[in-house]
């Protein structure tokens, strides 16, 4: 049996410990509130639980719910459907919340640690001490209300900046431009949501098509972040080789160095899963939208229908490999442990 150093031993109880996941507390529910992790069955949300990435949530009619989220309010409308994540930028872990469909206030706390980002079919809102309103239409445009603080919408290529009292409108897979006073538009939800659904007949073609770019992009960014993690796993295998070689030679100042490098491979490892798994939740809603369109058409055209069997031949494979039958398990596992030694890889 090969005898490890302290040293040695400290390095590799940091390597196996988890990252701490994002996470919000039920404070306030009415109507019909439902939640499903990773896809798996609906069940009924209640008050003072925990959800965690991965969770969705969607409400009913008449049906609402608020949830707690360091220090922040996020409060859910009725008819919505939102998931929580998160991603790595930096090496740092950025809380993410996805609006699929529907609309969402937050009031978020000043204090918080690392200020999450609130993504949308169209945009994504970096945020700064704020309280703001976000919309998200049947056809993938975003509405933004800023009442306090500031948000940047940012598109693919630009970045709009809000200011308290302005707001913005984006349609799907453009790039946010303009922006309004708050006071001298009057918004009307229900009429802008069933605007937002008006606007899809006609355009399923356009719509489908820029949904499909959006795929092409999440399949090319997943395999990307696979070779990142194929590749460190690799060296970090080897570095851990090196290490036992070392221990085994009684150099153990030399084995606890391969154990950090080994350490620092497989954080690389970690936090490339965990942006893989960002991009998968990201797929869930961008599908349900593809799919809406699809079958809310009386006779979708050949090129119509030849559009959307692509979309869902690549959320086949995402939704096969990273939220049911692949990754999934081993995600909730490492969610669910907290403390001790877990295998990750």
């Amino acid at each position: 049996m090969k005898k490890y150093t302290g040293a040695v031993f400290t390095v590799l109880l940091l390597f196996v410990l988890p990252l701490p996941l994002s996470s919000a507390v039920v404070d306030w529910v009415t109507g019909e509130v439902a939640y499903s992790h990773y896809k798996d069955e609906w069940k009924e949300v209640e008050l003072g639980m925990n959800l965690g990435t991965g969770d969705i949530v969607k409400t009913g009619i008449a049906s609402e719910a608020v949830l707690l989220e360091q220090g922040g309010e996020i409060h859910i409308l009725e008819n919505s459907q939102f998931t929580l994540s998160e991603r790595i930028e930096n090496e740092k872990q950025k809380p993410t919340l996805m609006l699929f469909l529907g609309r969402m206030k937050f009031k978020l706390g000043k204090g918080a640690v690392e200020e999450p980002e609130v993504r949308t079919q169209t945009v994504n809102l970096a945020i700064r001490g704020t309280e703001f309103e976000v919309g998200s239409g049947f056809d993938g445009s975003t509405l933004v209300l800023l009442s306090e603080g500031s948000v940047a919408v940012r598109g693919k290529t630009s970045e709009l900046v809000l200011i308290e009292g302005e707001g913005t409108e984006v349609g799907f897979g453009e790039e946010p431009k303009e922006k309004f006073r708050v006071l001298e538009r009057v918004i009307d939800w229900d009429e802008w949501f069933t605007l937002s659904e008006e606007a899809v007949k006609g355009n399923e073609l356009m719509l489908l098509t820029r949904m499909m770019e959006k795929f092409d992009e999440l399949s090319y960014d997943i395999n990307e972040y696979e070779k990142v993690r194929e590749e460190a796993l690799g060296k970090k295998e080897a570095l851990m080789t090196k290490r036992d070689e070392s221990v085994e030679s009684g150099e153990t100042t030399q084995a606890s160095e391969y154990a950090k490098e080994a350490n620092a491979e497989g954080k690389t490892a970690f936090h490339a899963i965990i942006n893989i798994r960002f991009l998968a939740l990201s797929s869930i809603g961008l599908y349900d939208m593809a799919e809406r369109i699809y079958t809310g058409m009386e006779k979708p055209s050949d090129e119509v229908t030849a559009v959307f069997e692509k979309i869902k031949a690549v959320y086949g494979w995402i939704e096969k490999s990273y939220l049911r039958e692949g990754d999934r398990e081993r995600l909730e596992e490492t969610a669910e442990k907290r403390k001790g030694c877990l295998t990750l890889f």
